[in-house]
C-alpha cells in the first residue's frame, strides 16, 4: 500500500499496540507489530474512534478500545489492558464506559 500519511513520533503502549500521530492533533493511528507503520500492518490503517467512549464490554467484560478502519470507515474495537486502556483515557481525556453498569468513568490529568 502507498504511503498517503506522514506519521509522527511513536507512542509504545503497555498492551504492544502502538499509536501513530498525523500533523492533525484529532487523528491517531494505532497499530499491532504485523508491519512497520499502519498502513503496513495484516489490519491496515485503524484510526482511535473518539466518537466512542473507551469500553469494559458486557458481559465479557473485555477492555477495548474503538477504532475505525481507513477507507471504508467501519467501527470495531480491539482488546487491550488495564493499563494501556487507562493510558489512553488519561492521555486524550477520553471517558471509559462500563458497559454492566453504565458507569462513565473520566481520567484526568494532573497538573
Amino acid at each position: 500500500m502507498p504511503d498517503t500519511y506522514t506519521w509522527g513520533a511513536v507512542t509504545m503502549l503497555n498492551d504492544g499496540h502502538r499509536l501513530f500521530p498525523t500533523s492533525d492533533p484529532s487523528w491517531w493511528a494505532i497499530a499491532d507489530n504485523s508491519g512497520r507503520e499502519p498502513q503496513d500492518t495484516d489490519d491496515g490503517i485503524l484510526w482511535l474512534d473518539f466518537d466512542w467512549n473507551l469500553i469494559i464490554s458486557s458481559p465479557e467484560n473485555a477492555l477495548c478500545i474503538p477504532v475505525k478502519r481507513d477507507g471504508d470507515g467501519e467501527r470495531f474495537s480491539t482488546v487491550t489492558n488495564l493499563s494501556t486502556l487507562l493510558s489512553l483515557s488519561q492521555e486524550f481525556e477520553w471517558p471509559i464506559e462500563d458497559q454492566n453498569t453504565g458507569t462513565i468513568y473520566s481520567i484526568t490529568k494532573e497538573n
